[in-house]
């Protein structure tokens, strides 16, 4: 807790009393430009990417008739809620990483943002691995280590930003029952 303490105090300090408009106030045209493109960068990489990923999984027949074909456990949401809780998701990931990236810069501090790349990594696959690979036990292995690393960039965040965790407080809660799904899909379809 000291730690965190310590590094807040230091974060004001570099920032002076000014606040968040104060600071958008005095950006200049190009600065202003710079951060709305990264911020723009963002949402393309986790909802475009999250997006592609998806509707490759879902287009194809043979891999909706596969998942059709699972037994489900009675608390399995029906399709058409993923979509909007995963674009709901998305986005406040790329805000997060935004704000993140805005307080640190990639180069001041990497570590933050390196482990939210791997963890939107660790995302992606998880749908070819399930989906595409039809593998249920390795789905759930990474899902496992998709929850580690959530966890961890949590953390991370919330040493450069204390509120910024709280965007990706929605996604761990879905990881979290994403990943009671996928043990349970694999329990009740051995064979699959």
């Amino acid at each position: 807790q000291h730690y965190f303490i310590q590094s807040n105090l230091r974060m004001g300090e570099q920032q002076g009393e000014e606040g968040c408009m104060t600071q958008l106030r005095n950006m200049s045209r190009r600065e202003l430009f710079i951060q709305f493109c990264v911020l723009v960068g963002f949402v393309i990489l986790c909802m475009g990417g999250g997006g592609i990923i998806g509707a490759v999984s879902v287009a194809d027949e043979d891999d909706s008739a596969w998942f059709e074909s699972l037994k489900k456990p009675c608390f399995n949401p029906p399709a058409a809620v993923f979509a909007p809780v995963w674009a709901i998701l998305y986005l406040f990931m790329a805000i997060a990483a935004f704000v993140v990236w805005r307080s640190t810069t990639f180069r001041k501090q990497p570590a933050p943002l390196v482990v939210f790349f791997i963890q939107l990594i660790l995302n992606f696959a998880w749908t070819l691995i399930f989906r595409k690979g039809r593998a249920l036990l390795a789905s759930f292995v990474e899902i496992v280590i998709l929850w580690i690393a959530v966890l961890v960039t949590m953390i991370l965040f919330f040493r450069v930003r204390p509120w910024v965790h709280f965007l990706l407080l929605p996604y761990i809660m879905w990881v979290t029952f994403a990943t009671i799904l996928n043990y349970s899909l694999w329990q009740l379809n051995p064979d699959k």
